[in-house]
């Protein structure tokens, strides 16, 4: 986690098409898995260095709990994820919630809403994770 050879290469993006390919109980994507951990992780290490800039907890976490409560129809939390990144002052706000909300339309469009679920879960641990720190 904290050495050089731990993290991700640099050329490395977090794409929607690489979170959606996701999957945490499939050994054979194990390396891809893996990367997208790393990506997530490091995204979420420069979201959170300057506290005031990042997301609070509490609003990824009820993020991901209108995400639960609405997993068999995960479409109406579209306009509220939208409603939420307008009302975000900081632009790296903005940009976490913008993320979330295209991936869950794409996470829709493929039908991987499981997929989103589970890396949502991902998010907010690494975001507890940086964020304490």
């Amino acid at each position: 986690m904290g050495t050089k050879e731990n993290q991700p290469k640099n050329d490395a993006v977090l794409t929607y098409d690489l979170v959606l390919s996701y999957s945490p109980d499939d050994e054979t994507k194990a390396q891809d898995t893996l990367k997208i951990i790393q990506l997530t992780e490091e995204k979420l290490r420069v979201h959170c260095e300057n506290k005031s800039d990042a997301l609070s907890y509490t609003q990824l976490r009820n993020i991901l709990q209108e995400v639960k409560q609405n997993e068999k129809n995960p479409v109406v939390i579209i306009p509220k994820l939208a409603y939420m990144e307008a009302r975000q002052e900081k632009t790296k706000q903005k940009e976490l919630v913008r993320f979330i909300r295209e991936l869950l339309v794409k996470s829709i469009e493929e039908k991987k809403t499981s997929i989103f679920l589970e890396y949502m879960n991902t998010l907010v641990a690494y975001h507890k994770y940086y964020s304490t720190k």
